[in-house]
């Protein structure tokens, strides 16, 4: 669930039932895909929406928000996330430069088939 200001995730369900595919831990280290891999069959389970505190005007913490990605696919039980978006909301202060405040990234669940 997202929470305001807080690290968290959405996941909703768009494959096949979830019974079939239990969690795994929250850092099973689910792989990260710009692209549907090529030779590698999947089953899409859903997918999940993460976003993240924002760097302010020191870093890009958009990283941390595909982290939480990684953490969904992997409480899903899914071995990827194939990348939708990864995107950032801010502002432009008075005094200059940009404050990244949110962080937000999304992708498709996938378990690869053995």
């Amino acid at each position: 669930m997202l929470v305001g200001g807080c690290t968290g995730h959405r996941f909703v369900a768009t494959g096949v039932t979830q019974a079939q595919y239990p969690a795994k831990p929250k850092n099973c280290g689910a792989k990260v895909l710009l692209r549907p891999p090529e030779g590698i069959r999947y089953t899409e389970l859903g997918i999940c929406m993460a976003k993240a505190p924002g760097g302010g005007m020191i870093s890009d913490n958009t990283p941390d928000a595909i982290e939480e990605l990684q953490r969904c696919a992997c409480l899903q039980g899914g071995d990827g996330i194939i990348l939708g978006s990864a995107n950032e909301a801010g502002v432009m202060p008075a005094f200059g430069g940009y404050s990244q405040q949110v962080a937000k990234a999304q992708g498709v669940v996938v378990v690869f088939e053995r």
